[in-house]
C-alpha cells in the first residue's frame, strides 16, 4: 500500500530541515522603516538622568549616521520626521555629555583649593564666634563682629555651592611668600594670623566697575549666595554642614576599621591559639 506524503517520514533522522522561507531583507527593512509604528520610543532629556546619557564619542558617532540618513534624497517622510526627531534628542544627549565632562574635570581640579579654603573658613567662624561670646564688647564691635561672621558664612555657602560648570575663582588671594621685605618683616605667628584674615570681599562694597572679570563673577555668585540665604533656600550655619559631613566619614572609616580589626583579631587568635 503506497504511503501518503503527509506522514511519510524522514528515511534519514539525521537530516538537516530546512527553514521555513521568511520575509526578504527589504521586506524586513520596510516594516521597520514604516513611518505608522516606530520601533522604539525616544525617552526626552527631562526623563534620563546623567548617568543614562552614553559618551561623547558614542553620541557624536550616532550624530554623524542620523545626518547621513537625513542627507539621503530618497527618505521616507515618516521616517524624515522620526529621524529628525532622533537627531533633537541626541544634540540635547552631547550638550548634557559635554557639561558633565566639563564639571567632572573642574570638580577634580578644584577639589584641593575648596577643601583649603573650606578649612580656613571654619577656623574663621570658630574664631568669630569665641570672640562673640567674649564679654565686655561695645555695641561697634559687636555688630562688626556680626558682619564678619556674616560674611564669613556666605563664604563658605560659596565654596560649597560654587557651580562646577565654571572654573573657581578663589575667595583668597595667594600668598606673597616671595616678596622679600613681607617675608623679612613677619613671624610665623603673624603669617598665620594672617591666613586666618578674612577677604574684605563684601564689606567694604566694592566698585563694580573697578574691578576685573573674574572679581565681578566672584561677587555676583556672592551676592546670589547672600540672597539665597535670605531666603532660606541655603543654610545659615554651613559650618554645621562640615560637620555632619566630617562625622559621616569618620563613621565611614571607623566601620571599615572595625571590620578590618575584626579580621586581624581573628588571625591574632588563630596564632595565639597555634602557639600553645
Amino acid at each position: 500500500m503506497p504511503v501518503d506524503k503527509k506522514t511519510k517520514t524522514r528515511s534519514n533522522p539525521y537530516e538537516k530541515v530546512k527553514p521555513e522561507a521568511g520575509p526578504s531583507s527589504s521586506e524586513v527593512q520596510i516594516q521597520i522603516q514604516r513611518p505608522g509604528r516606530p520601533t522604539h520610543k525616544i525617552p526626552t532629556v527631562e526623563q534620563r538622568s546623567s548617568d543614562a546619557i552614553p559618551g561623547l564619542s558614542k553620541l557624536k558617532g550616532q550624530i554623524r549616521q542620523t545626518k547621513r540618513l537625513l542627507a539621503k534624497e530618497t527618505l521616507e517622510p515618516g521616517l524624515r520626521v522620526q529621524t529628525q526627531r532622533r537627531l533633537t534628542s541626541l544634540e540635547a544627549d552631547l550638550a548634557s555629555a559635554l557639561k558633565r565632562d566639563v564639571e567632572k574635570k573642574n570638580g577634580a581640579k578644584y577639589h584641593m583649593v575648596k577643601f583649603f579654603e573650606r578649612q580656613k573658613l571654619v577656623r574663621i567662624i570658630k574664631r568669630l564666634n569665641r570672640k562673640m561670646k567674649e564679654e565686655d564688647k561695645s555695641e561697634k564691635k559687636k555688630s562688626k563682629l556680626e558682619e564678619e561672621l556674616s560674611d564669613a558664612r556666605i563664604m563658605m555657602n560659596y565654596v560649597l555651592n560654587f557651580p562646577n560648570s565654571e572654573k573657581y575663582i578663589s575667595l583668597f588671594p595667594p600668598s606673597s611668600e616671595s616678596d622679600p621685605t613681607s617675608a623679612s618683616a613677619s613671624t610665623s605667628a603673624s603669617t598665620k594670623e594672617s591666613k586666618l584674615t578674612l577677604p574684605l570681599l563684601l564689606h567694604p562694597t566694592p566698585n563694580i566697575e573697578e574691578l576685573d572679570k573674574p572679581s565681578k563673577r566672584r561677587y555676583e555668585i556672592l551676592n546670589e549666595i547672600s540672597t539665597l540665604m535670605k531666603d532660606g533656600k541655603l543654610s545659615l550655619n554651613p559650618e554645621d554642614e562640615v560637620k555632619k559631613e566630617k562625622v559621616n566619614l569618620l563613621k565611614s572609616d571607623n566601620t571599615s576599621k572595625a571590620t578590618k580589626g575584626d579580621n586581624k583579631v581573628d588571625e591574632e587568635e588563630d596564632d595565639f591559639f597555634e602557639s600553645d
